[in-house]
């Protein structure tokens, strides 16, 4: 059975079964810093031993030649000054996968018992000779994100898949889950799972451009996702390639980036938000004003936000080729910077009540421990908590006149008190969550449950009864 470890960031009105004199608002990342290294596809981690950032990014020697990139790493305390770390040899280049590297992450794997294998690198390495297959998604492994261990027997994915090749592991399924391209071109989000990292499942499709996509002409394509747990939750961000279906080009090659926000409450099946791009494109000439391609998202050192690091780039995606003369016109030695966003721990959205007495009721759940906490912006307003029966009904002590009110203040873990009872009391019973909204904002509720709608499920990711 996996964890009963959920979050409800309610995106969506479907564990909700009442709401009134409230409304839904989204909120998108700020910018916090634009001095993160010139580098390609990236991946940030966020080292709680060490009490740093690390920011792993691909370094092509010549934009003009796009096949051969390596493997370099900076460090930060704050995401905004960094420096660079060196190999043994002096060198500034950590792993340069024999001839080259394409298409990289880097996983800091929380949940690895074997101290070697703490850095898991995964990306296209060069395994083969003349043709198609010739290169390979493969890994790699390290204790410390420099000393690098190549294992191209381990192939993930057998094909060229040019794209981000993001590598995380799914703790309530128990595998690791590769994101990444099924074919050469095919801009969709392919999934490949595996328990051992050596067997890996066949992939499948998880998410392409549906009809909402469909009204105008700029043939969206799926380029690359990633994603990750959250505790209780996955977030991915997918890269929305702006295409021209006018383009007579089969094979599209120049368009723009933007970044959209999906969800997922098992790691392997994702749902879409808003349909707008989480970040808007800047005006000309600030990086990021022709696109905007998300790599990565980790919790700050404190718990309280999120960053996310994006590639923002000066001109449209192209070619190499294209890439070089729009460079070399602008006087430039990169045609993208390391862009890095700061958004509230899980606040993405928010169901706002601007006026007293919004009321929000969940469907029906059971907690398995006593850690309900809320997500809330009550900085000029209050909230107050409430637990009801399945006919809505408030359970004895557990009104909102029995709650102690949280007031004046915001949080991303407010606990949920009432004067003379606690939710021990209440373990495994079928309850409604109820939360009044007094000029107040609920971001997400969190607690360790499983829905009980009508009859118990195993869990928000697993919906078999019991």
């Amino acid at each position: 059975m996996p964890d009963n470890r959920m979050k409800l960031p309610l995106f969506d009105d479907y564990w909700i079964d009442f709401r009134i004199g409230t409304v839904r608002r989204w909120f998108s990342p700020q910018l916090w810093s634009s001095s993160g290294p010139q580098g390609a596809y990236s991946s940030l981690v966020c080292d709680r031993e060490k009490g740093i950032y690390r920011i792993f990014y691909e370094y092509c020697p010549d934009i003009g030649n796009d096949d051969v990139r390596f493997l370099k790493l900076c460090e930060s305390r704050d995401l905004i000054e960094f420096t660079p770390v060196h190999a043994d040899d002096g060198s500034d280049i950590v792993f340069s996968g024999g001839s080259g590297i394409h298409g990289a992450t880097v996983l800091l794997d929380t949940h690895e018992k074997d101290p070697s294998r703490r850095y898991k690198f995964c990306g296209m390495t060069e395994t083969g000779s003349g043709d198609s297959s010739k290169y390979k998604v493969t890994l790699a492994f390290s204790p410390d994100g420099v000393h690098w261990e190549e294992r191209r027997d381990l192939v993930a994915n057998p094909y060229t898949s040019d794209a981000l090749n993001k590598l995380y592991y799914n703790p309530l399924m128990k595998e690791y889950v590769l994101l990444h391209r099924s074919a050469f071109v095919d801009r969709r989000i392919s999934v490949r799972s595996s328990e051992d990292l050596a067997h890996w499942s066949r992939p499948h499709i998880i998410l392409q451009p549906g009809p909402n996509y469909n009204d105008g002409y700029t043939g969206m394509q799926h380029y690359s996702m990633t994603a990750g747990w959250f505790d209780g939750i996955f977030y991915g961000l997918v890269w929305r390639f702006n295409t021209c279906l006018y383009d007579r080009e089969f094979s599209r090659m120049y368009g723009f980036m933007e970044p959209e926000l999906v969800y997922s409450y098992d790691g392997r099946e994702y749902l879409y938000t808003s349909g707008k791009p989480l970040v808007e494109r800047p005006y000309p000439p600030e990086p990021g004003c022709m696109g905007i391609s998300p790599m990565d998202m980790c919790e700050s050192l404190d718990g309280q936000d999120y960053y996310l690091l994006m590639n923002g780039t000066r001109f449209f995606h192209g070619t190499a080729a294209t890439n070089k003369v729009l460079a070399d016109r602008l006087g430039i030695t990169g045609g993208s910077s390391e862009l890095i966003y700061k958004i509230r721990k899980d606040g993405f959205c928010g169901i706002e009540s601007p006026e007293p007495g919004g009321q929000v009721i969940t469907k029906c759940l059971a907690f398995d421990k006593d850690d309900l906490v809320f997500n809330v912006r009550a900085d000029v307003g209050s909230v107050r908590f409430g637990l009801m029966d399945r006919a809505g009904k408030f359970l004895p002590g557990f009104t909102f006149d029995d709650c102690i009110p949280f007031e004046y203040a915001s949080s991303v873990s407010a606990r949920a008190q009432w004067k003379e009872h606690s939710i021990s009391e209440i373990l495994g019973k079928q309850v409604r969550i109820a939360v009044e909204l007094n000029s107040a904002i609920l971001h997400c509720i969190s607690a360790t449950a499983h829905p009980y709608i009508r009859q118990p499920m195993r869990s928000f990711a697993d919906p078999e009864g019991y």
